[in-house]
């Protein structure tokens, strides 16, 4: 049975699907207005915006609030939904933002990004394929909630089968605190292949295609070298690769040993 949810300000831990956190799903600014075509060892994914452009990082803020919410519901025994409930003041002061006029327009530019925004992917959700193009949310409509305006929201069934399936991993807490999209990203895609092991390698050309920009790799490299840490996962480049060191005992046991290889060479 699936019931309608009313989001709250009680604090809760944040998640995300694993889809978006594997591959580039949201654009890092507004400027993507084009259709995006990527493919990566098998996996093929179609990103069509709506005229109001592909829905972006900050844009997924929306939708972490959201599965957040439905994630405590679950885990507290109660059936999750598809239709979630929150006021606008509710959301900005959740994620860190302003409660301006202008911060209220933003949200509702938001949801026209990611009600309009379709994806294609042979990508399979645990062992099924989604026949179907997909969107990121079904639909939205404003209320008014005693005086305050609030939004419903539509989740698709894709996000609720992942929700069922447990295809969500835990944020860090500080997760909105990174305003940069850049690093958003960079963290996600540490969060996922990392996780809590002590130390991941992955190639910066795979990075680069994971995070979803367009510097070249002499850019990037030089961007990861000043990063050098996003949250609890310092960060190394060596050569052509990204070395991520994940603040634990053993973690920083390697980092350490790593660093005192390279001083002494």
């Amino acid at each position: 049975m699936i019931t309608d949810m009313k989001c709250s300000t009680t604090k809760v831990s944040l998640k995300s699907d694993m889809f978006s956190m594997v591959w580039p799903v949201f654009a890092l600014d507004g400027k993507s207005k084009d259709a995006l075509d990527f493919e990566y060892k098998g996996v093929s994914i179609k990103i069509v915006p709506s005229v109001m452009g592909r829905a972006t990082v900050k844009d997924k803020e929306i939708l972490v609030y959201c599965l957040s919410h439905i994630m405590a519901m679950k885990n507290a025994g109660i059936p999750p939904s598809n239709t979630v409930y929150f006021t606008t003041y509710e959301i900005l002061k959740a994620t860190g933002r302003g409660t301006s006029g202008k911060e209220y327009k933003l949200i509702e530019k938001a949801l026209y990004r990611l009600a309009g925004t379709l994806i294609t992917t042979d990508y399979q959700f645990n062992g099924r394929k989604i026949p179907e193009s997909m969107g990121l949310i079904e639909n939205f409509k404003l209320f008014d909630n005693h005086g305050l305006n609030g939004w419903q929201i539509t989740l698709p069934e894709w996000l609720i089968e992942v929700i069922d399936d447990n295809e969500v991993l835990t944020l860090h807490p500080d997760y909105f605190l990174l305003k940069n999209p850049f690093e958003r990203r960079l963290y996600e895609v540490c969060r996922k292949r990392c996780g809590k092991q002590p130390k991941h390698e992955i190639k910066l050309d795979n990075l680069k295609k994971r995070i979803g920009i367009r510097l070249s790799i002499p850019a990037l490299k030089a961007r990861l070298i000043k990063t050098k840490r996003i949250l609890d996962y310092r960060l190394r480049v060596e050569s052509d690769n990204l070395l991520i060191f994940f603040d634990s005992e053993h973690g920083r046991k390697q980092l350490a040993a790593y660093d005192i290889r390279l001083i002494s060479k």
